[in-house]
Parts: C-alpha cells; sequence; structure tokens
C-alpha cells in the first residue's frame, strides 16, 4: 500500500512539473542583436510577458560583458553593488526566472547609463484549468 501511495506521489508532482514545463518560454534577449549596446531593451520587452519558469538567454561576445541580476530600484540607479545574483560572463547566459516580482538585468554602470538594462516583471505562472466535461 505504501509503494501505491508514493507512486501515485510521484506521479502527481511529475504531472505538475510537467505543466509549468510545457508553459514555460525561452526569449533570446535582444532577438538577433543580442546583448550590446545600441539595442533598445524596453522597447523589447515591451510587448512580452515573463512568467515563472520562463527563460532569458543573453547573447554577448564571450568575457566582454558582466551581468547582474538585481532588483527594479537599483537597477533605475544603474548599481550593480549586492546584485541579487551576478553571472559568469560566458557569453550565451540563460536565467530561468522563479521569483515573482519586478527585476533587471543590467551589465556595469556604464553600460547600464547608456541602456544596457532589462527592465522586466515577473508574474505568476499561470495554472492550468481542469477540462470540464462536455454532454452533447
Amino acid at each position: 500500500m505504501a509503494n501505491k501511495n508514493l507512486g501515485i506521489l510521484i506521479l502527481i508532482a511529475t504531472l505538475v512539473a510537467q505543466a509549468t514545463w510545457v508553459r514555460a518560454k525561452e526569449y533570446i534577449v535582444g532577438d538577433d542583436k543580442g546583448w550590446a549596446p545600441g539595442v533598445d531593451y524596453d522597447a523589447w520587452i515591451k510587448d512580452k510577458e515573463i512568467f515563472q519558469g520562463d527563460k532569458l538567454v543573453f547573447r554577448f561576445e564571450r568575457e566582454t560583458r558582466k551581468l547582474y541580476y538585481t532588483t527594479h530600484e537599483k537597477c533605475n540607479a544603474c548599481c550593480p553593488n549586492d546584485p541579487l545574483m551576478e553571472m559568469y560572463p560566458c557569453g550565451n547566459n540563460c536565467l530561468t526566472v522563479m521569483k515573482i516580482g519586478k527585476r533587471c538585468v543590467m551589465s556595469t554602470r556604464e553600460d547600464c547609463l547608456n541602456g544596457m538594462k532589462l527592465l522586466f516583471e515577473v508574474k505568476p505562472a499561470p495554472v492550468l484549468q481542469e477540462c470540464g466535461e462536455t454532454i452533447i
């Protein structure tokens, strides 16, 4: 009986995990221009909704940029000190966003002052609704 209950629990956990995975999207920040000076990231993010579990991919020439995941307040001030996370500058950084709220990814203070910052809001992952029975 315990094995049956454990099996059901594992099945439920797997279904929940797959529901989030199916919904998650991956965005290449800046599309074909990547993470570079001169890109209008405000315009790029304008028509996108970012949900928990979505991935933001930052493409740039390796070792040329540092990335800081930080709060909106620090980003508006272009202050990379004490970020929520500092990302290694490998040139193909992938950030899976999980925490709900207003967030930002920025480079150095100088780059940020020149517009290299991405301000976005992470929304709760949508809840999949069960299909109701239809009687014909």
